[in-house]
């Protein structure tokens, strides 16, 4: 609760910080929906989720290098920025993988993994970088 009330007040509502998520955010949604157009590989394919998942992991990596060289995800407006990235390209994949379902009517599962593969291989490439961060840092 402190994280929260500490970015609503003070120097951290920089309008810089809510731009920052508002451009990662966009970016996420349309490298996704990049991937989608840009991609000859049918929606549900082995090859598309190896791509996205490959995708999901470099913003992972780029959110790591971010938070390690930052002061924080709280107070850097890079680190705002990526995180809404991962954030956003997530959601995205669930909402393209939900859009693509031809029976709607029945329970998300598909899109559902989509988004919980996305978000668990971008916190991966963060938790990469972060430990070699640390390992670097204590030796």
């Amino acid at each position: 609760m402190g994280r929260v009330m500490s970015f609503l007040a003070g120097s951290a509502t920089d309008p810089s910080n809510f731009l920052a998520v508002a451009d990662g955010a966009v970016a996420g949604a349309s490298l996704r929906f990049l991937l989608d157009r840009g991609t000859r590989f049918a929606g549900g394919s082995r090859r598309s989720w190896i791509v996205e998942s490959v995708l999901a992991f470099g913003l992972g990596l780029l959110a790591g290098v971010v938070l390690g060289a930052g002061s924080g995800p709280s107070l850097s407006p890079l680190g705002l920025g990526a995180f809404a990235a991962m954030a956003a390209y997530a959601g995205t994949a669930f909402a393209v993988s939900w859009m693509g379902q031809k029976e709607t009517e029945h329970a998300p599962v598909v899109p559902a993994a989509h988004l919980l593969v996305t978000l668990f291989v971008s916190l991966a490439g963060a938790a990469v970088v972060m430990a070699v961060a640390g390992q670097l840092q204590a030796g």
